[in-house]
């Protein structure tokens, strides 16, 4: 009795563990008035954006001029909120993700992007998340997986 009372204080344990851990959650107050704006170039898988803009227009139009491509496109945009590219082994096909208002999450933006990508290509990973305002701004790398096989 007393090892289930044990093993019954520990799982308790490690759940509420586990649980303190997940609710660990940063907040940030995005500037309401705020535009972000991705554009990308499927010829060349180029990519670039603007954030801290005060209207649609003008973001899409900073970011086309970074990208300075023929075929860049605006792909993604959005106001007071995350948005998010990803790319895969194709260089002509994407995916983008976006959130906005109360609540907005940049894991659901990037989750989003990469699964919008993996049903167009193989290979998906995330290549940029922002917010409108700038102050996430996240180009993560790509990571490889090994197996113990070492495929």
């Amino acid at each position: 009795m007393k090892r289930f009372a044990v093993c019954c204080a520990l799982a308790l344990g490690s759940l509420c563990a586990s649980i303190s851990a997940a609710s660990a959650t940063d907040w940030i107050d995005i500037d309401d008035d705020s535009y972000a704006a991705i554009a990308y170039s499927p010829a060349t898988g180029h990519y670039a954006y603007a954030y801290n803009y005060g209207s649609r227009w003008s973001a899409e139009k900073a970011a086309l001029r970074q990208l300075d491509e023929e075929d860049g496109r605006i792909v993604c945009w959005v106001n007071n909120g995350f948005c998010a590219l990803a790319l895969g082994d194709d260089v002509g096909c994407w995916g983008t993700g976006y959130e906005w208002g109360d609540g907005a999450s940049n894991l659901d933006a990037a989750n989003r992007a990469r699964s919008e990508c993996s049903e167009r290509t193989s290979g998906a990973h995330v290549v940029l998340v922002l917010s409108s305002d700038g102050q996430v701004i996240q180009k993560p790398s790509r990571t490889t997986y090994v197996t113990s096989y070492g495929d």
